[in-house]
């Protein structure tokens, strides 16, 4: 019988596990130590990197976490910037209001605000809670209390004091909401 040959130059000898380069390579195989080596010399080489792993490990983490807060620090620009014209329109139409000889453009210039703060919310994902004529959801709704409405059903929102979002499937805020009391039958 014919002693079977390795294909793989470099391979490992057998019985010891073969490292794998991320390339797919096999790492080259490091050499057996000399029986002339000197054990101290190793020791305080393989001490030394040793060190030199823990430091870089160390420096790596506290990169990690120093980028880590900058960006939760900085994580609303984004929408922050967004904002900003609003603001702008806001203090605009609050100059037009001090000299508005007519209450119907300043309400006009507060719905056009209105108007834009809420396209604003849609776009960075918030969305109201519909409430006026359905059933109360204690998951969405926040009650003030109830109020007799004889031919709506009981435990449905007649009146909403304010309005409620959600961001995403998140609730962000229950809307305010009065619901139809149940029904009081003299006995």
């Amino acid at each position: 019988m014919k002693p079977k040959s390795s294909s793989k130059s470099g391979s490992a000898p057998a019985g010891e596990p073969q490292i794998v380069l991320p390339d797919g390579q096999p790492a080259p195989s490091t050499p057996a130590p000399a029986a002339k080596a000197d054990p101290a010399a190793e020791i305080a080489s393989l001490k030394d990197q040793l060190l030199r792993v823990r430091a870089d490990f160390e420096n790596s983490r506290k990169r990690l976490t120093r980028e880590k807060e900058e960006s939760l620090k900085y994580a609303n620009q984004s929408i922050l910037s967004d904002f900003l014209p609003l603001l702008d329109h806001l203090e605009l139409g609050l100059q037009a209001a001090a000299s508005a000889q007519d209450v119907a453009s300043v309400v006009s210039g507060l719905k056009l605000i209105q108007s834009q703060f809420e396209r604003f919310l849609t776009d960075h994902g918030v969305t109201p809670i519909e409430a006026l004529g359905k059933p109360f959801d204690p998951h969405l709704h926040e009650a003030l209390g109830q109020e007799p409405a004889p031919g709506n059903p009981e435990g449905t929102v007649l009146h909403q004091r304010r309005r409620g979002f959600k961001l995403g499937d998140r609730l962000l805020r229950p809307a305010s909401v009065v619901t139809v009391a149940p029904n009081q039958t003299a006995a």
